[in-house]
C-alpha cells in the first residue's frame, strides 16, 4: 500500500482547533499541524499528529512579517509536505508565500473571514488593509485553491481582482460535532445543577450569546436590549460567555464593562459552552464584524436553538429568517428587540426554529460533511 499524502495545517496560536477535522481527514492523509503557539502541543501529542511551533506576531510590521515568512520557509523546506494548507489571516498570507518559494507541490488557503480588517476604519487598520489587499492577491495567485467560508467574502475577493474566479469555492466553515453539540449529552440533572451555578430560575427564557467581547460583535447593542427588556420582561435572562478582547481597536472602555456586568449575566470565558447553550432557549449573535462563519451559530443550531443573528457575511449562511430564527440589520437595537419578544413569547415558535436549525447542521454544517468537501480539494490538487 502507498504512503498516504503529506497534508500541513498550518494556522494562528488555535490551530489545535482543526483537530478534530485532522481526525477525520486521517483515514486518507497523513495529516500534521503547524502553529504560533507551543503551548498547545501537548494536545497534538494526544491527538496522534506531529506538530511544529513558528514564530508569529498578532500585531502586523514589516519585520516581524517578514520573520515569520523566512520561519515557515524554513519550516516547510525542512518538513516536505506534499500539501500546505493554511488558516486566518497572516498564516494564509505568509504561509501560502512561503510554500510556494520553497517548491511544495500543492498550496491552498482557506479565508475564514475577513474580520477587523475590512471592519475598523481607523487609521492604522486603512493602512494594513492597503498593504494586505496586494500580499492576499500575490498569495491567491500561487495558491492552487482559495476557500472562503461565505460566498460574499469569495464575491468580494473576485470582484476586487484578489482571487481567481477558476481557483475559488466555497466551503461552509468549520464544522460542526453534531454529536457532542447534542441535547442527548446532558441529563437534566447536570442541566439543573449549571442553572443553580449560575443562578438561573426555572421559569426564566435565557438569551445566550457567545462571543469574544468587543465593540463590533454587537455587544452593546446586546445589552442596550437587555436594559429595556428589564422591567417588562422580567423573566428574560440575557447571558454573555465570552472574555474581553483588549488588543482589538474597538474594545469596551470601563464605563461599557461596568454597564455591561450590570445589564446582563456576563459569565467571562467558559470551557462548558456546549453546556451553557443546552440550558438556553434562544441563541443570538448581533455582530456587524466581518464573520467568517460563526463557530457560535453552527454550535447553537446542532443544539436546537432558534437562532437571531445580522444580515451579514457568514451569519446568513446559517440563519433563515422564518426558517430557523431571524436575521435582523446590524447595529439596531430595536430589531434584536423585537426578534427576541417574538421568539421568547411563542413556545411553539422557539420549538419550530430549534428543530429547523438541528436539521440544518446535521445536514449541511456536521463535521464529516465539511471534512469530505475538504478531502475532494485535497484529491484534486495531489493529482496534479
Amino acid at each position: 500500500m502507498a504512503d498516504k499524502p503529506r497534508v500541513l495545517i498550518v494556522a494562528g496560536p488555535d490551530v489545535d482547533a482543526r483537530i478534530e477535522l485532522m481526525k477525520l481527514l486521517s483515514s486518507e492523509f497523513a495529516m500534521e499541524a503547524a502553529g504560533s503557539s507551543t503551548e498547545i502541543a501537548p494536545k497534538f501529542e494526544k491527538a496522534g499528529f506531529p506538530y511544529y511551533a513558528y514564530g508569529m506576531e498578532r500585531t502586523a510590521t514589516p519585520l516581524s512579517d517578514f520573520k515569520t515568512r523566512k520561519n515557515l520557509e524554513e519550516l516547510f523546506a525542512r518538513v516536505r509536505p506534499d500539501l500546505v494548507h493554511t488558516f486566518d489571516t497572516k498564516p494564509c498570507v505568509w504561509g501560502r508565500l512561503a510554500a510556494a518559494s520553497v517548491g511544495i507541490p500543492a498550496v491552498m488557503g482557506t479565508i475564514t473571514g475577513l474580520g477587523a480588517l475590512f471592519t475598523d476604519t481607523d487609521l492604522k487598520t486603512r493602512i494594513i488593509r492597503t498593504l494586505y489587499t496586494p500580499l492576499q492577491k500575490r498569495a491567491c495567485r500561487v495558491s492552487h485553491a482559495t476557500i472562503f467560508y461565505n460566498h460574499d467574502d469569495m464575491d468580494a475577493f473576485i470582484r476586487m481582482g484578489v482571487v481567481s474566479s477558476a481557483t475559488a469555492s466555497v466551503i461552509p466553515g468549520s464544522g460542526v460535532q453534531t454529536e457532542r453539540f447534542s441535547t442527548d449529552k446532558f441529563a437534566p440533572e447536570e442541566q439543573a445543577n449549571l442553572r443553580k451555578e449560575i443562578g438561573i430560575q426555572t421559569d426564566e427564557i435565557v438569551i445566550t450569546m457567545i462571543t469574544r467581547v468587543f465593540r463590533a460583535k454587537g455587544v452593546m447593542e446586546y445589552v442596550e436590549a437587555a436594559e429595556r427588556m428589564k422591567k417588562t420582561y422580567p423573566k428574560v435572562r440575557f447571558v454573555l460567555v465570552g472574555g474581553l478582547d483588549t488588543e482589538v481597536a474597538d474594545r469596551l472602555n470601563e464605563t461599557e464593562v461596568e454597564r455591561m456586568k450590570q445589564a446582563i449575566t456576563w459569565l467571562g470565558s467558559r470551557k462548558d459552552v456546549a453546556a451553557l447553550l443546552s440550558i438556553s432557549h434562544i441563541g443570538v449573535l448581533p455582530t456587524y464584524y466581518r464573520e467568517g462563519i460563526p463557530r457560535v451559530l453552527l454550535e447553537s443550531a446542532s443544539l436546537g436553538l432558534p437562532l437571531i443573528t445580522t444580515d451579514t457575511p457568514g451569519c446568513k449562511e446559517v440563519v433563515r429568517t422564518g426558517e430557523n430564527g431571524i436575521l435582523i440589520p446590524p447595529r439596531s437595537v430595536d430589531a434584536l428587540q423585537k426578534a427576541i419578544i417574538e421568539i421568547a413569547d411563542n413556545p411553539a415558535l422557539r420549538q419550530k426554529y430549534g428543530e429547523a436549525s438541528r436539521q440544518r447542521a446535521l445536514s449541511e454544517f456536521a463535521l464529516p460533511i465539511i471534512a469530505e468537501k475538504n478531502a475532494q480539494v485535497y484529491r484534486r490538487l495531489l493529482k496534479r
